[in-house]
């Protein structure tokens, strides 16, 4: 028999690459084979790098099904593939490429037999994983007479944050779910049913997807077969990666070593959900022999921009240095803007918007960044009064979030005896009583039975939940001011907001703030009537948004990866940034810095960080506070100070 040998193929070079990227650009797409950690620098074209060394192997006769490229969004993916298949001008048909989840489920149809499934299994949806964990909650009777349990969403994001980091659940619940140390060996108990449950079902969810995926990994002959297959991996936002993603791509890896991660240490912000900045700084010790490349060439911001954030950033320990430098001109210095209190600051933010706006910049190219949620209300309230729309970025608007409107069922109920929808939100909200006999109870009440008759007639769990709720009403209606309203109702669903839901003391922040705004109000109904006002409703102005502009408020977290002209961050405060938690762990004080560093590398030409002297808190009333200790940092001549003259009339 003849043999015939099968020569590589090579694909003419049509690329100018000397002509399409810079000098540190090139490098990386001529020189990243074996592994390398690409250190992008905040706004220096990394997803112009990768979609280059993708097109660059491609040219060098590298098959696309031997390519592996993962990214945290599938749409992040298809946007790669479609430009590099213009630079190509050919079909990537047969590349892998998506997010960790997509790629997971893909060789788990082919291998998931070898773990017990088969490979029709079904994959759960985040709704339907919450009414499986409802379900083992009921079966295991977890619930405890007469006193509240954690809910279901608060153990799935137990579960999760345990299957991304792989530690255990005990620890996990010390650590970031402290209150709920007494029901460990409960929550243990219906998790371990929630996986007997799915396996039983031939289902995963998608936490299972990674962690099955790995799984599977560790078999040599599966780890041989994949990782001979893809003789290139490339990796996005690799500073995000957790624990199981980043085991994976050990072994996807293993056979060859060509893994080229892309992503900066500077922007590692997301520990909460289980990202691990080691993966990224132990990178040259795990892999060893790596290339380690620089982009610190910025596309986005001016030097003034720029030299503030090298200021930030310098003062981490953990970190890969790298200095940032402009290809834009000269711009404006970042200004630091001090304020009597956050009414100030809300005023100034306004009328700033709209001399900006007089000055030809688009409301839809400026951005109001943010610590924590609450800082935004006085401003929502000022952008409403002045006609100015806007939109909160990945949530929602102060009054339509569900712990306000849980708390204020309670003060519409005494306005308004006969408030239905008020009525069973506020009594669900208590041990034995969901909605059905929230609405039984109603039903009794319109009959003009008595609530001692009704307690009668329900069984005990439901009775203690109803007397629960009555009490609380009861000493609500000797209550007058609103802001002593909330505090009582507080004393109850402090307890209901730790065990439902995943950031309770944020939650709690928001209702402490809700109780400051009711502070000056002589009666709950002047409040409530206030709140019902249009303007309090949180409309955005149709003249406004006609035109399409609209204002963007957002967490800083949630603004990772975006950019505006124009930035504002608001509520710069010690005790507010970094956050309160933060204070006491190195770790999580240069994280809370990489946040700061986050949110100034957002702008392209103005930034403006305000920071009030005086602060109304909750528990200790009017003090007085200075800005962030980040903020004295900085080397005072990367930024210019303003002070705030006059005051502005209340529209």
């Amino acid at each position: 028999m003849k043999d015939y040998q099968l020569q590589s193929f090579q694909r003419k070079t049509t690329i100018d690459y000397a002509n399409n990227l810079n000098s540190q650009q090139l490098k990386v797409i001529k020189e990243a084979s074996g592994p390398a950690l690409v250190l992008a620098g905040a706004g220096s074209g990394k997803t112009r790098v990768l979609i280059y060394r993708l097109a660059y192997l491609l040219e060098q006769g590298v098959h696309p099904t031997n390519i592996l490229l993962a990214t945290f969004t599938n749409k992040a993916a298809q946007e790669m593939i479609h430009r590099a298949e213009v630079l190509l001008k050919s079909n990537l048909t047969g590349l892998w490429a998506g997010t960790f989840h997509h790629i997971a489920n893909m060789i788990l149809r082919r291998e998931a037999h070898l773990l017990g499934y088969s490979s029709n299994f079904t994959i759960v949806d985040r709704q339907d994983s919450l009414s499986l964990i409802q379900e083992c909650l009921e079966e295991g009777q977890f619930s405890k007479q007469g006193k509240l349990t954690p809910k279901k969403n608060v153990i799935a994001n137990i579960r999760s944050l345990q299957a991304s980091s792989q530690k255990k659940v005990s620890d996990l619940i010390i650590n970031f779910y402290p209150h709920l140390e007494d029901f460990i060996p409960q929550i243990r108990k219906v998790l371990a049913r929630y996986e007997k449950r799915k396996k039983e079902a031939n289902t995963m969810d998608f936490d299972d997807l990674l962690i099955n995926f790995l799984n599977v990994l560790k078999e040599k002959e599966i780890c041989d077969k994949y990782s001979q297959m893809f003789t290139h991996v490339l990796v996005d936002e690799y500073q995000d990666t957790n624990k199981v993603q980043f085991q994976i791509l050990q072994k996807l890896s293993s056979h060859h070593n060509n893994i080229l991660v892309v992503g900066d240490d500077a922007q590692s912000i997301y520990s909460f959900r289980g990202a691990q900045i080691k993966n990224l700084l132990d990178f040259p010790q795990i892999f060893k022999g790596a290339k380690i490349f620089r982009l610190e060439i910025n596309y986005r911001s001016t030097p003034q921009i720029l030299c503030l954030a090298n200021e930030i950033i310098k003062h981490n320990i953990n970190q890969f240095p790298k200095t940032l430098r402009a290809i834009k001109l000269d711009g404006n210095l970042p200004i630091a803007v001090k304020t009597n209190d956050v009414y100030q600051q809300a005023q100034f933010v306004t009328q700033r918007i709209l001399e900006l706006n007089q000055e030809n910049i688009s409301i839809n190219n400026i951005a109001v960044l943010f610590r924590s949620r609450f800082q935004a209300l006085e401003l929502e309230m000022e952008l409403i009064k002045r006609n100015i729309p806007y939109l909160i970025r990945g949530g929602m608007r102060f009054f339509e979030q569900s712990h306000i409107k849980d708390v204020m069922s309670y003060l519409k109920i005494l306005v308004n005896h006969h408030d239905e929808i008020s009525f069973k939100r506020a009594i669900s909200l208590h041990q034995g009583i969901g909605r059905g006999y929230a609405h039984k109870i109603w039903r009794k009440l319109q009959d003009k039975k008595t609530p001692a008759s009704i307690i009668k007639e329900l069984p005990k769990k439901q009775q203690t939940g109803f007397r629960n709720f009555a009490s609380v009403l009861g000493a609500l209606q000797k209550i007058k001011e609103p802001q002593k309203a909330i505090k009582e109702v507080l004393e109850f669903y402090k307890d209901y907001c730790q065990l439902s839901f995943e950031n309770p003391q944020d939650r709690i922040l928001d209702l402490e703030e809700l109780a400051k705004m009711a502070d000056g109000y002589p009666t709950i109904k002047n409040f409530i009537l206030d709140l019902n006002t249009e303007g309090f409703k949180g409309e955005t102005i149709l003249s406004a948004s006609e035109k399409g502009e609209t204002l963007v408020l957002s967490t800083i977290h949630q603004a990772k990866g975006l950019e505006w002209k124009v930035v504002f961050l608001i509520g710069f405060n010690d005790y507010d940034f970094p956050h309160p938690k933060a204070i006491e762990s190195d770790e999580a004080m240069e994280e809370e810095r990489r946040l700061f560093y986050v949110a100034a590398t957002r702008t392209k030409s103005h930034l403006y960080i305000t920071y009030p002297q005086n602060k109304y808190t909750f528990k200790s009333g009017m003090i007085i506070t200075r800005g962030s200790k980040f903020l004295y940092e900085l080397d005072p001549d990367c930024f210019e100070e303003w002070n705030i003259r006059g005051s502005i009339a209340p529209l």
